[in-house]
């Protein structure tokens, strides 16, 4: 027995049938949109889930500064200067906050540079407009709870580590000025600001970064999902008609015996039920109960009445296999099988089954004496590498295949013994 050449097989369609795949794909699909009960747990959803941060944290500081803006106009030593200051800013944030809401992201580039900037000017005005007392540590000062605002929108919206550095210092200074070196009375309060500035850039910055990359990886893993999905359902039509391509091919042959061509027509006909039965029920059916091995492995040669079988299989008899492995181990005898009739030209074929004593296991082997291939040069075709040896794996099945060129083939695999 030769190993196969992989042949292209088209895809077959199933209008009327949604496959695990399509499912899975689906799924991911409606993930990577957004589950319309919270976030989407998505790059866009890190995105928004920061946007909502800043906005609440803005508006929040507004709120607050509000209700004192009566009492610290009326304290104001320049009233004119305080009131336009505070225009500027209810502006700036607020345009601030539609762009972030409506882009669904912080606007960055000049309009995170105005939002420093507006903070910074707002600070070093308080000369003007505020007496020394209320520099520090009262609501009249309003710039230093806006200034924090700024800081935490440059640490969680400009791209680049520096600038968030920049422009915390640019601000840092702009309040050190007035309340560290002007007001002596309030510097230690003022010292102990700063290092707020500070904690907000890089707890904002470090959060928004964690978010961010949760965001990246929860789409990364979706797509991996979705191709997985996608190959996983191409290589389940591969294998639903791998055998059958084998069959029509045979099927299409002028000068077959007559023998072979009534063992092809009955395949092809127990194919065709196959197939229907996929199509109309894309999840599969698993038997109703465990199988015997030695009738397992009699009714997957019965399609093979051309081929010179040998069966030693009564040490099989009474050996139970699960349903779960049944139907993989079935479809894999039937493949290498295929692969003797198509390629090995054998003059003899054992098949034996056998529950050796002392182990706990259960062995069937396929050995022909036909031509045989060289494993080193001549890799595995689809059937044997994907139908029989990695299908058989993931179920916990060993498979080995042993080949010689012009001494034939063995194919063994191995399984547990299912003592339920």
């Amino acid at each position: 027995m030769a190993a196969p050449s992989p042949a292209p097989v088209a895809q077959p369609s199933t209008p009327h049938a949604v496959s695990p795949g399509s499912r899975l794909r689906t799924l991911a699909l409606r993930y990577r949109i957004g589950d319309r009960t919270g976030l989407p747990t998505t790059a866009a959803g890190a995105e928004l889930a920061v946007v909502i941060a800043f906005v609440s944290l803005r508006i929040g500081t507004l709120l607050e500064i509000l209700p004192a803006a009566p009492h610290g106009l009326r304290q104001a030593s320049g009233g004119g200067l305080d009131a336009a200051l505070m225009g500027v800013a209810l502006v700036e944030s607020a345009a601030m906050c539609v762009l972030a809401v409506r882009r669904r992201r912080y606007p960055v580039g000049w309009w995170g540079c105005v939002d420093v900037v507006v903070a910074m000017a707002v600070l070093l005005c308080e000369p003007w407009y505020l007496r020394s007392e209320d520099w520090v540590g009262t609501w009249t000062a309003w710039g230093g709870a806006l200034s924090v605002n700024a800081v935490f929108g440059a640490a969680i919206g400009f791209p680049a580590r520096w600038q968030t550095v920049l422009a915390t210092c640019g601000v840092s200074v702009a309040y050190a000025v007035p309340s560290l070196v002007l007001a002596d009375a309030h510097a230690s309060t003022a010292a102990s600001n700063l290092v707020g500035y500070v904690v907000f850039a890089v707890s904002a910055r470090s959060s928004a970064t964690f978010v961010r990359r949760l965001g990246r990886d929860a789409d990364h893993a979706r797509r991996e999902a979705a191709l997985a999905a996608g190959q996983a359902e191409r290589d389940r039509h591969r294998l639903l008609l791998h055998d059958h391509a084998t069959i029509l091919r045979l099927l299409s042959e002028p000068g077959l015996e007559p023998g072979l061509v009534e063992a092809l027509r009955r395949q092809a006909a127990a194919g065709a039920v196959r197939v229907r039965n996929f199509l109309d029920q894309p999840d599969g059916v698993s038997p109703d109960g465990p199988e015997d091995l030695a009738a397992l492995v009699r009714r997957a040669g019965e399609a093979f009445s051309d081929l010179p079988i040998d069966y030693a299989v009564d040490l099989a008899a009474g050996v139970v296999i699960a349903p779960a492995v049944a139907v993989p181990l079935r479809e894999a005898l039937a493949t290498v099988l295929h692969n003797v009739r198509t390629h090995a030209a054998a003059g003899q074929v054992v098949v034996h089954a056998d529950a050796p004593p002392g182990l706990d296991c259960w062995e069937v082997s396929v050995r022909d004496d036909g031509r045989g291939f060289d494993q080193a040069s001549r890799p595995l075709g689809f059937g044997l590498r994907v139908q029989v040896s990695r299908e058989l794996a993931e179920i916990g099945v060993e498979s080995e295949i042993r080949s010689v060129p012009g001494a034939g083939t063995v194919v063994l695999l191995r399984g547990r013994l299912d003592h339920g």
